[in-house]
Parts: C-alpha cells; structure tokens; sequence
C-alpha cells in the first residue's frame, strides 16, 4: 500500500500543478473523509491536517500522540505534532506555503469528494481567516486521483476481478432448485471466508445481492430456486482496499429442458450486445453519456424497456467510485455524464433488462479497463445464461 500511497501523492502534485491551485488542505479525523485512505492509506485519530503543494511538498499536523504512525510511512516532507490546539501551528504552517488559492474537500454531487463537514468548513474559514477568500473545491482535483489508477491499482483490481470469478465459479457449481436466495448468498459469504476479502459495498463478510424476483437493490430473501426460474446475483468483493462488481443471470432448467426458454435467450442477447455496443465507445476522449447511449439505443431497437440507471460506473476504492460515468443526462446523475473518459479509468458496464413481473430479466455486469487505444475486459465475459441443471431425479 505504501508504493500506491507514493502514486496517488504524486499525482496529486501533477494534478495541482494542471490546477494552478497552490495548496491542498485535507482537515479530518477517525477517518471522516476517504481522501485520506486514498492518498495516504493511513487512519487519522485526532484532528490532523494534510497539506500538499503543487511544487510536491507533503506536511502533515497531527496530535502528538499520533505522529509516529505519519512519521514511519515515509511519505511527508514534515509531521508536525501539536499539543493542544491546532491553530497557531496551522497558521504557521499555511504562511510558510503562501498560497494564493486553497484547495478543500467539499462537493454538491460527489460524495467522495465531499470529506469536510460544514462545521469543519467553517472552522477553517475562522482560523485561517486570512485565506478564507482562496477557498475552492477539490473535486475536480480529486476525481481524478480517484478515477485514474495507477499500476499498483489496477493490478490490484484484477486480483479482485479474479477473486470474485473463483468464487462464482464456486456458487455455479452448488446451484439446484431448493435452495432459497439466502442460501445462495451463504455460498458467497462462504467463498469470501476462505480467501480472507469482504464483500465490496458493505466492507464487511455480508451477502451479495441474490434474487429470483422483485429486482433491486436488496438483500437475499427466503424465495426458494425452482425449475423453470431465472435468478440474478450482483457480487464484488474489496480485496486490500481495492473493489470488484460482477453481476451474473443464470436459468434453472426444467426436467427435460437443455437449453432456457427462447424468450430469455433472445433478451440475454440483447443485453449481451448491448454491453459490446458500449464497449466499442468506451474510449478516451469521449463523454460519460455517449457510451450510456450506445447500450441504450440498442436495448430499443430490440423492442426491450430502457434502462432505469446508468449504464455504468467507475470502480476502484469503492464499488461505485464516483466521477465521471456512463450515464444518461438526467438530472439524478448531476454533471457525472459529461465527464471526459481517461485512460487508467475502471468502469462498468451494466444495460440491465428489466422485464415486468412474469418475464425475464437480464443483468450482465463486466468490469473494463479504459486503455489508450480504447477499453479492455478485466473480467471474463458472460457470453450466455449460465444453466442450472435440476437433480437426475427430477428429470423427465
């Protein structure tokens, strides 16, 4: 994690730079703002105040009590530890930098951008009053540290990518009617266990998203897996800070049946389609909802609903990792949409079909890497329905 911290640090010097923004100021404590894991991979206690130049310079002003661990990593040109109160020595430390523009966490959409309290805010703008005036947002210094990963990063995203297939693999080998949603999701629970991750969006050894209806974002129910029907399994993992997202559909066979119904074949491959039609756009240069708009149309032209979110988003730190993504330009998604796509960027995609209750419902999410020539699939694609075959007691 130190080699990451020391790529995050400098880019946040280039981006500074790119900026001509003269200091960021990163005001936090027991971990309140994601910054600062992001950039430093350390766990701030007390009141600590990061301040990075664009010239590179890295100081940090902390308690006392907690300098040492600042210190041992290896990253600040200074720790300056405090003993009572910090603003004597914050202003001090801000006079010798003489910025003429100060960078702070705040943010009206992206919450990850958004690690400084009101309260904070203004207490910044009281003690350091001088420079109240300088004060502007970080975010679109931020989003960039964050969407665009470094090599470390991105090799640690596939092993997660990796991880998250091994254990599909070992669900997909369990699967029979009889089981309910929640036993499904114990596999998964299972799976993580014995390599030692957590599931990405809780952080946690808690179940995925499993479901053979009522479609959406919910935990597994006591539903039980019958011949005849489709389930959905939405699953990603954190592996050392870094997170996975892979939705898979599969279809339980009925006795005799060796193939799904035509129906779900046809809205498979629409949604199979759908995801190499965003694909084939998904380059740099482009914005967020040209690639939201290639799945999109072509899930029309086949005659099937359109999709009720976003076609992708960013993954890295957090399942869903903010910034740009590949959205439609709703006002729910703010300025996300209009984000230019980089290379070093890891998004999702994700057209899911969603079918009225009685139908069928596809949900396919690959995980891509935006390259400098285009994109490239991280993880293996589902190039058809997985199929659940019933007992051989069951067969007709």
């Amino acid at each position: 994690m130190a080699k990451i911290a020391e790529q995050k640090l400098a880019q946040a010097a280039e981006y500074l730079r790119q900026a001509d923004i003269d200091l960021w100021l990163i005001y936090a404590s027991e971990g309140s703002d994601p910054a600062v894991s992001l950039l430093t991979g350390l766990k701030t206690v007390g009141r600590t105040f990061f301040l990075l130049t664009k010239e590179g310079a890295r100081y940090v002003l902390c308690p006392g009590i907690d300098a040492l661990e600042s210190q041992n990593s290896g990253l600040f040109d200074e720790v300056l530890p405090y003993a009572s109160d910090p603003a004597q020595p914050l202003n001090d430390l801000v006079d010798r930098v003489g910025p003429r523009s100060i960078a702070l966490n705040f943010s009206v959409e992206d919450n990850l951008c958004d690690g400084l309290t009101t309260g904070r805010y203004r207490y910044l703008a009281r003690v350091l009053s001088r420079y109240a005036g300088c004060f502007c947002s970080s975010e679109p210094i931020l989003q960039r540290i964050r969407s665009i990963k470094t090599s470390e990063e991105i090799a640690a995203v596939r092993r997660a990518v990796e991880l998250t297939q091994d254990i599909y693999g070992e669900v997909f080998a369990q699967l029979r009617p009889g089981l309910t949603e929640y036993e499904i999701g114990q596999m998964f629970v299972d799976g993580m266990s014995r390599r030692g991750v957590v599931e990405a969006v809780s952080k946690e050894l808690t179940m995925p998203i499993v479901m053979k209806e009522r479609i959406a974002h919910r935990e597994p129910g006591d539903a039980v897996l019958q011949p005849g029907d489709f389930l959905i399994m939405d699953f990603g993992i954190d592996y050392m800070g870094y997170c996975s997202d892979i939705s898979r559909t599969a279809y339980f066979l009925k006795p005799g049946e060796t193939e799904a119904p035509e129906r779900f074949r046809m809205i498979f491959d629409a949604a199979h389609h759908a995801i190499s039609a965003a694909f084939a756009v998904a380059k740099p240069g482009v914005k967020g909802y040209e690639v939201d708009q290639a799945a999109r149309s072509y899930l029309v032209s086949r005659g099937l609903p359109e999709i009720t979110h976003a076609t992708g988003h960013q993954v890295g730190r957090y399942e869903h990792d903010g910034g740009t993504m590949f959205a439609p330009q709703w006002k729910r998604y703010g300025n996300a949409p209009f984000g230019t796509v980089e290379a070093g960027m890891i998004f999702t995609l994700e057209p899911t079909v969603l079918m009225e209750e009685g139908d069928y419902s596809v949900l396919c999410e690959e995980d891509i890497l935006i390259t400098e020539e285009g994109a490239e699939f991280i993880s293996r694609r589902q190039d058809e329905l997985v199929l659940v075959q019933c007992p051989d007691g069951e067969r007709s």
